[in-house]
């Protein structure tokens, strides 16, 4: 009787795997496609301080400014751009002014760029004629992301002639960068 209830498994066994359906290949839905878009802007950014440097002035003579002007620019450009350069400039040819008709030019200023020579703010610049160039650096493949500085400006007023009377004089030395 064992021996038939083996034989009856083993006969149902071999039936099920006979009446089994074959496999069948693996299914595959359609390809979904995302497009990407990614974009990293242009952009031209400087930093300069302090917010204020103060001249102890003297009746005729130069003074040195308390702090040196410290610049650090940033810039992310386009593959078109060859150069970037800073600026430094007063918007008119007074640099400093008491308000009441009494003025120092451009001229009476001075500037030591990153420990140079200094020189008076009276060249032009794309935003006027009363600047200086900080820097000019070349833009390539490798360089289109980047940052110069910090770059120094060591500032000096010199009144010699200028017959200035007693008074606080206030002006604003504008820094700018351009990418051409």
């Amino acid at each position: 009787m064992r021996f038939q209830k083996l034989w009856v498994t083993l006969v149902a066994v071999a039936v099920a795997g006979m009446l089994a359906s074959p496999s069948q290949a693996q299914v595959n839905s359609n390809n979904a496609g995302v497009a990407l878009n990614a974009t990293l802007a242009e952009s031209l950014t400087v930093s300069a301080g302090p917010v204020t440097v103060t001249f102890a002035l003297v009746p005729s003579g130069p003074a040195a400014g308390n702090l040196p002007v410290s610049i650090t620019t940033t810039w992310q450009l386009d593959s078109a751009r060859t150069s970037v350069s800073l600026y430094a400039y007063f918007s008119s040819g007074n640099a400093l002014t008491d308000g009441g008709g009494n003025n120092i030019p451009t001229t009476a200023v001075t500037g030591s760029v990153n420990g140079g020579a200094a020189s008076d703010f009276t060249a032009a610049t794309p935003f006027g004629a009363n600047g200086k160039t900080v820097f000019t650096q070349a833009v390539g493949a490798g360089t289109y992301s980047g940052t110069s500085g910090p770059d120094t400006i060591d500032l000096s007023i010199d009144t010699t002639g200028l017959g200035l009377p007693s008074g606080t004089y206030t002006g604003t030395l504008n820094i700018q960068a351009q990418a051409i």
